[in-house]
């Protein structure tokens, strides 16, 4: 599994940090596949809307990746 991690922004100006798992495990079935999770450091689920738009599942806010 490789992870990569980036800076986002909400509409207020908020920062965290979105961490990337390529070739996540997949939760419901437990094997490995191609999967790509993202999750924020407190382990929130975050889904992907476009390259620089994504979700965070558990509140429906959106973030935007920002240049570090």
């Amino acid at each position: 599994m490789s992870t990569h991690v980036f800076t986002a922004e909400d509409a207020s100006g908020r920062r965290c940090r979105i961490q990337v798992n390529r070739d996540a495990a997949d939760s419901t079935h437990g094997e490995a596949t191609s999967a790509t999770a993202y999750v924020l450091e407190d382990g929130s689920r975050v889904r992907r809307i476009d390259n620089d738009t994504f979700q965070i599942v558990g509140t429906g806010a959106y973030v935007t990746r920002v240049a570090e």
